[in-house]
């Protein structure tokens, strides 16, 4: 990869974003000049810093910075029209990427009977979050995830966009578009069933012996007469 040309090429990128209002860096160099960097801010993010580095073998990195789970994302670059690509994905994600205090739930979610394989469920602020994990996990979940419900709230950063293109049964389900909400319980397997107000309906299912359910019925304050158990 010539980095003299993507260099220019970033220049010309880091003017425009300063002229959005954005805090950048100038193009910097590593001792070697075999690594060409940027470092990106803007007041309007959640997470603090965005940083693209594009090495001269011709493959990229994306850190988008925060002060807990940051998210680094590789990418190969074969041509400037694929780095000009990737300079605009990057800060275009960086807007979307949300920091939360949020509460891991349970490890074995599934979205249904007949899928089998594992997600994280997460309570945030807004609303629900399930990320399917995979078949290794799966296995190595067995019949529980070992959570507790005492397991404290963490920091998480995710990008909810990317989160729901990765696969189907990935859900964002927030509290203010629930029309209803049913928890149930069962001997080895637990749920809860919502109605959204736009008609649509999501299915959550997980292991009994996680604490999920009862941590769920935290929410009747805020859900109130939606939510039944």
């Amino acid at each position: 990869m010539d980095l003299n040309a993507a260099a220019a090429h970033l220049e010309s990128r880091i003017r425009g974003w300063r002229a959005e209002g954005m805090q950048v860096s100038d193009a910097l160099w590593a001792a070697d000049a075999a690594v060409l960097e940027v470092r990106i801010a803007s007041p309007s993010w959640q997470i603090p810093l965005t940083v693209i580095q594009l090495y001269e073998s011709g493959h990229a990195r994306a850190l988008f910075l925060s002060p807990a789970d940051p998210i680094e994302e590789r990418h190969r670059i074969p041509s400037l029209d694929a780095w000009s690509t990737m300079l605009t994905e990057t800060v275009t994600r960086a807007a979307r990427v949300r920091h939360a205090q949020a509460r891991l739930l349970t490890s074995t979610c599934t979205t249904g009977w007949l899928d089998w394989i594992h997600g994280e469920l997460w309570l945030l602020p807004e609303g629900l979050l399930r990320i399917r994990s995979g078949f290794m996990t799966t296995l190595a979940n067995g019949y529980s995830s070992g959570l507790t419900a005492q397991d404290p709230y963490r920091p998480l950063t995710y990008d909810p966009a990317t989160v729901l293109a990765a696969h189907p049964t990935n859900k964002l389900i927030p509290f203010a578009g629930m029309a209803a909400a049913r928890l149930h319980g069962g001997v080895t397997t637990s749920g809860m069933e919502v109605a959204m107000t736009d008609g649509t309906r999501h299915k959550l299912l997980w292991a009994s012996l996680d604490p999920a359910r009862r941590l769920l019925r935290e929410l009747l304050p805020l859900l109130g007469a939606r939510l039944t158990h």
